[in-house]
């Protein structure tokens, strides 16, 4: 698709005069709209298989429900970034809060198979959320970019973990309370919403509808063919079907959006991808896609191997489901002190070296798992090392992937950097699940697989760690 050349567009310089307590304040209210974002990817975990009985649905209609939020994530993360930049951070930022929160109330106040099915697609609008509020505190105030994204995954971690054991503490006894959890966290992130600045000029270019679909559609068969793979089989006609489809639009929507501008005038683009030709911007997105392969796809297993009667599996510690949910929220913790400093790690220590530090971390708490799984205390230690590498990992890379980019494509930067984790996790969880049905004993994954799971993960913190290692060492300020 062609249109006219758009001319040339500046954006308003930094507004350095903020003072100290106008930062403060926007970060705060930034916090409160991503302790929505947390809250909303932490609660569902423990509500939705209690929720079986009360809505009569058997588990693969329940995996089904995971699966319809997979997709949804991956195809909303792109569109709202780039609307972002298109019409502004913060119009599209208050829409954002308030999809959300329409989705938080109708699972609430009227839970059913439908309203949650329906709230679980409308809740995925979190993940516009960190891309349009780094878009608002880059062009607001560009020297504390890399202090509001740690604060902001900071939350995002603690809210996580907290979220999950709320709600599995309040739905106890009747599962549909627990849907109550997300309804006060939406009401404070839509209020929160309202006091941001605006910020950016929008740079009202549409979206073009080739690109666009050829990404969703790609997205839409990838993300199905890795999610139902391991149910349908990887050999079966429909897998093949729609991860082959998936991919071949995905390489579509990726000509039109590298393509060079024409004789004629700029090209048209959904997403502009000439930005992965920046060795920096290269670098993050390849490493957070082997970040998100390695550690958030693991999350599932680990709940498994605690919950796992060493009697009858050989492993485990017989964990009650409330027992797991603290020690979620207790690693969430951690993950929360790491992102916090990651800022200052970042500046002292250096870019390259941080984001190698993380992926070498991340790989030792795996090893430390696997030595000492017999031990809960030892355990607990390899996990608190992958707490600890990920709030690092998440802060540090986040607040790189828009660095080097022009101000008017902030928002669709980070957007591309979440498709890359996005991506990342549902990759690394279709590898796992793979480890987990060709290693199964008995219906259980067997103490060999889980060996194999841990070493599959710690090898891609490792390639996390390589590709980090290319991010050139360039002196940045914002």
């Amino acid at each position: 698709m062609a249109s006219k050349a758009m001319p040339p567009r500046t954006m308003p310089p930094a507004a350095a005069a903020l003072t100290r307590r106008t930062i403060l304040g926007m970060i705060l209210a930034m916090a409160l709209v991503e302790s929505l974002s947390g809250v909303t990817q932490g609660y569902l975990n423990p509500i939705l298989p209690a929720l079986g009985p009360v809505f009569a649905i058997d588990d693969p209609a329940i995996n089904g429900i995971f699966l319809i939020s997979n997709v949804s994530f991956a195809v909303l993360t792109p569109i709202i970034s780039r609307l972002g930049d298109s019409y502004g951070y913060r119009l599209v930022l208050r829409c954002s809060a308030a999809v959300v929160a329409l989705g938080a109330f109708m699972m609430a106040f009227w839970p059913s198979l439908w309203t949650v099915t329906a709230g679980v697609v409308l809740l995925t609008c979190v993940v516009g959320f960190i891309p349009l509020m780094m878009g608002i505190l880059r062009v607001s105030s560009p020297a504390h970019t890399r202090t509001g994204v740690s604060v902001m995954i900071g939350v995002l971690m603690i809210t996580f973990g907290a979220g999950g054991l709320l709600a599995g503490i309040i739905g106890a006894s009747q599962p549909t309370l627990g849907l109550w959890v997300a309804v006060p966290f939406a009401v404070a992130a839509l209020v929160a919403s309202f006091l941001l600045p605006d910020a950016g000029t929008p740079t009202r270019e549409g979206l073009a509808l080739a690109p666009l679909m050829s990404c969703s559609l790609g997205l839409i068969g990838f993300v199905v063919a890795l999610s139902m793979g391991p149910e349908w089989g990887w050999l079966d006609a429909r897998t093949l079907l729609a991860g082959l489809l998936g991919l071949a639009l995905l390489a579509v929507w990726a000509k039109i959006d590298s393509r060079l501008p024409g004789a004629a005038g700029n090209a048209r683009r959904f997403m502009d991808l000439r930005m992965l030709a920046k060795p920096r911007i290269r670098a993050v997105s390849l490493a957070t896609f082997f970040f998100g392969f390695a550690s958030i796809s693991y999350f599932g297993t680990n709940g498994i191997f605690l919950h796992a009667n060493p009697e009858k599996t050989g492993y485990g510690f017989a964990l009650s489901s409330f027992n797991i949910a603290v020690i979620l929220a207790l690693g969430s913790v951690l993950s929360l002190v790491s992102s916090l400093l990651t800022a200052r790690v970042l500046r002292s220590f250096g870019e390259r070296a941080t984001l190698v530090s993380a992926g070498v971390l991340l790989a030792g708490g795996f090893a430390v798992m696997a030595l000492a799984h017999g031990s809960l205390a030892g355990y607990c230690a390899g996990f608190a090392l992958f707490n600890l590498s990920l709030g690092m990992y998440q802060a540090g890379t986040r607040a790189l992937s828009v660095e080097g980019v022009p101000l008017e494509e902030t928002s669709t930067a980070a957007g591309l950097n979440e498709l890359a984790l996005s991506v990342g996790i549902a990759v690394g969880a279709a590898v796992v699940k793979l480890i987990s049905s060709s290693t199964a004993d008995g219906g259980r994954i067997s103490e060999g697989g889980l060996f194999a799971i841990w070493g599959a993960l710690a090898l891609a913190a490792l390639i996390a760690s390589a590709v980090s290692a290319r991010y050139p060492k360039v002196k940045v300020t914002a």
